[in-house]
Formats: C-alpha cells, sequence, structure tokens
C-alpha cells in the first residue's frame, strides 16, 4: 500500500523580496497547526522567503537520505534558483526543532561566498532512543502493539522499508477491525507522514555526533534549556534568547515567528 503522493520539493520559494533571503527548515505537523516557515513569509516583509521540507523530500519512492545530501540538495536548489542581484547577499538559514542539524550543515555550505547566519528555533538533536520511542508511539497508535524496534544500526534504506512493510501490515489489520471493505486513502497518506518522520530522524540519528558549523557561520538560537551549548562547539559559540512564552515548548505560533525575525532584524 503507497498513497499517490510524489516527492515534493526540497527548496520551494514561498515568498519575493529584495532583502536577505530566509531558509526556513521545518515539517508539516500531524495537526493542522501551521507551519514556522508559512508563518515567518507572512510576516517577513521584503524578505524572500524560502521553505524547505526534507520530509516532503522523502514522501515519494525516496525512502531515505542522509543530511549531507539533503543540505547539498538544498544549497544547489537554492542557488539556482536566486536571481543575480541576489548572488553574495546575506542569508538567514532558520530551523525548527529536529531540523537542527540540517540547517547548520545548509548554513556551512553557503557560507562560501556570503555571510550567513543561522537562527535554530528550540534545537534537538535526535539519536536512537528518541527514533524508538517515536516508532512505539506511531505502533501504538495504528494498535500494532509493541515488536522490537528494526536494526537502526543497518543499512538505513532497508531500515525504513521494512518499517514501511510492517505499518502496511498493521494499517490493513486496522481497516480490517474497523469492518472497511479497503484501505483508505488517508491510511495510506497517514503511512507516510509516519514513515518520512521516522525516515528523517534516523537521517539525524546518523549524523551523529554533531559537526560543529564553519566559524564563518553566526548562530542564533531560540530555547528555553538551561545552560544550552551548541554540540560540536566551545561554550559562547552562539547567541542565545528565550523563545516567547507559549502552552507546549514547540508550539508554532506567531509570536513565535516574530520572536525569529527579531532576531534576523538585529543582524
Amino acid at each position: 500500500m503507497r498513497a499517490d503522493v510524489g516527492t515534493r520539493p526540497l527548496c520551494s520559494q514561498l515568498s519575493s523580496g529584495d532583502g536577505a533571503a530566509i531558509l526556513v527548515a521545518d515539517f508539516q505537523p500531524l495537526t493542522t497547526a501551521p507551519r514556522l516557515s508559512g508563518l515567518i513569509s507572512d510576516a517577513a516583509t521584503g524578505h524572500p522567503v524560502y521553505q524547505v521540507d526534507p520530509r516532503g523530500a522523502l514522501s515519494g519512492d525516496r525512502l531515505y537520505a542522509t543530511l549531507p545530501d539533503l543540505a547539498e540538495e538544498t544549497a544547489a536548489s537554492f542557488r539556482s534558483g536566486e536571481s543575480a542581484a541576489a548572488t553574495g547577499q546575506r542569508v538567514f538559514v532558520v530551523s525548527h526543532c529536529s531540523a537542527a542539524g540540517l540547517s547548520l550543515r545548509i548554513a556551512s555550505l553557503l557560507s562560501s561566498d556570503r555571510e550567513i547566519t543561522a537562527v535554530l528555533v528550540q534545537p534537538t538533536w535526535p539519536g536512537a532512543e528518541h527514533v524508538a520511542e517515536r516508532l512505539a508511539e506511531f505502533q501504538e497508535k495504528l494498535g500494532a502493539g509493541s515488536r522490537p524496534s528494526p536494526d537502526l544500526d543497518g543499512d538505513p534504506w532497508s531500515c525504513i522499508a521494512e518499517i514501511e512493510r510492517l505499518m502496511t501490515g498493521d494499517l490493513a489489520e486496522l481497516a480490517t477491525r474497523l469492518g472497511l471493505g479497503a484501505v483508505p486513502r488517508a491510511f495510506s497518506e497517514l503511512q507516510v507522514s509516519y514513515r518520512t518522520w521516522l525516515a528523517f530522524l534516523l537521517a539525524c540519528r546518523n549524523d551523529q555526533p554533531t559537526k560543529a558549523p564553519s566559524a564563518a557561520v553566526a548562530v542564533s538560537v531560540l530555547t528555553d534549556e538551561p545552560g544550552f551549548v551548541l554540540p560540536g562547539a566551545a561554550p559562547g559559540r552562539c547567541r542565545i534568547a528565550p523563545p516567547p512564552p507559549a502552552e507546549q515548548p514547540d508550539a508554532v505560533t506567531p509570536e513565535l515567528a516574530a520572536a525569529v525575525l527579531d532576531q534576523i532584524s538585529s543582524y
């Protein structure tokens, strides 16, 4: 069972302008909540805003990609779409939660010929335990019960293919329990959503230990984590500020987008 969903562009432009470009690596939530890239695009008057969608890039037949590959493809896509007038201008690379590692790689690649600032919003670096926890959570939601996690240390493409195979069976059993004649399209779309989350988290896990960004990259962090230190970098490597108050630490709100733009306007 495979949803009829093609691979979406890894980097797409949401808005235009003559100001510094803003690349936002974020994800479509499993709810109807807004994306940070969309909120920033709505509020960033005069800035070209680009959405970097790593899960979208894994939504078709491409089951897995490494973080370096995703970063290189994003940088190449962005460069190819730039106007001649914008080439060499400062760029801000924004990330949300687990996209931090990807954004730092993108920022380092783009820093060879321009000023770059990475803005990390509530950054996290998922490990094997996090991948296993999310897999168990998705299995529970599908009513599959607990089962041993596929080998996360083996071939990652085979690992994600096995996860997809198991989810296909779980959803077929769920449809049968619900008395449905066929597996609904919504189930297939749910499978794609779960699979792409796990594929990206596995890529983050496989990219550790985290590589510190190039010294040419300025780093600004919005976090409520006490004593935050950028992995792989010396203490004091980045500028740190608290995010706006929210009911949940990872909530995406207009206030959060405004806080990101405040950081950008300070450079």
